[in-house]
């Protein structure tokens, strides 16, 4: 298998990201760094002590800040966990999970064991919206409500929609690396102003040997036996995850959907100006 980074440069400019958005949320956090079977994880702790806890499950390479920063509005009333996912652009274990079986679900358990965590409200964001629909399936026990934020596994985009959006500018962009080729690779999922995820993707992009695959979809068969809530926030231009082609589908797998709403005119990764938005309807959805 071929190492996470090109080189370790490569390395260096990442994480020097990560820590950039880290420090730029303005909020107080800790770091802590649990041992598993699968390798270390980095968790970072932020929000009210004694706060209800709610784990936080990042988007493909994004890494924990980037998910804090979406809800680092409601740290004054709960106790966030943002896991970095291992085998991904974090501060976990490099080695990748194998995606097809219970392995995901098996080191969430273990973090969250470390953590003296039995039970707590969950939010997956994008891949870790499918990470955690494997707690779903084999470690339902550990969950109160699941929150599901423009997420993979509910449903795909449309071939040709990602050929001509993703995948040829994608590919113009890894022939030339031009900044005009990037730009229209990232116009169809990242929001104009997010100059942090610009310089995030072209790291990713030219540094990482990077796994293109989609998270297969969930099936009804194993999540029919799921009692907790389940609540969907989609994108109506999610060019990942079509926001109705995820509801459609959600409302047909998961036995007990409480709630779906629609972040209109969104694109996969939302604006900032959003956030609030999100922050008031992930409340609620906390509290309900």
């Amino acid at each position: 298998m071929k190492p996470l980074y090109k080189t370790p440069e490569a390395k260096k400019t990442i994480l020097a990201l990560y820590d950039q958005k880290l420090q730029s949320l303005g909020i107080p956090y800790q770091e802590m760094d649990v041992e598993t079977t699968f390798g270390r994880t980095r968790v970072i702790r932020a929000g009210r002590a004694g706060g209800k806890a709610v784990v936080l499950f990042h988007g493909i390479n994004a890494g924990a800040p980037v998910t804090l920063e979406a809800v680092k509005a409601l740290c004054d009333t709960y106790q966030f966990y943002a896991f970095d996912t291992p085998g991904q652009t974090t501060k976990s274990e490099e080695a990748r999970l194998d995606t097809r079986g219970d392995a995901f679900a098996l080191w969430a358990d273990e973090v969250l064991d470390k953590l003296f965590l039995d039970t707590a409200d969950f939010i997956g964001i994008s891949y870790g919206a499918f990470i955690l629909q494997k707690l779903m399936i084999y470690k339902p026990e550990r969950l109160k409500k699941c929150l599901l934020i423009v997420p993979a596994g509910p449903s795909n985009g449309p071939f040709w929609t990602s050929m001509t959006k993703l995948t040829v500018p994608l590919i113009r962009f890894m022939l030339t690396k031009k900044e005009k080729h990037l730009r229209a690779f990232t116009k169809a999922f990242v929001p104009e102003e997010d100059q942090h995820m610009h310089q995030l993707q072209r790291a990713l992009l030219t540094g990482v040997h990077m796994d293109f695959r989609r998270p297969r979809l969930t099936l009804f068969k194993e999540v029919q036996h799921l009692q907790n809530p389940v609540y969907l926030m989609v994108a109506g231009e999610d060019v990942f995850f079509p926001g109705n082609l995820a509801a459609k589908r959600a409302r047909r797998i998961f036995p007990n959907l409480i709630e779906i709403y629609t972040l209109k005119d969104s694109k996969h990764i939302p604006s900032a100006n959003l956030y609030n938005i999100m922050q008031q309807k992930i409340k609620s959805w906390l509290e309900d």
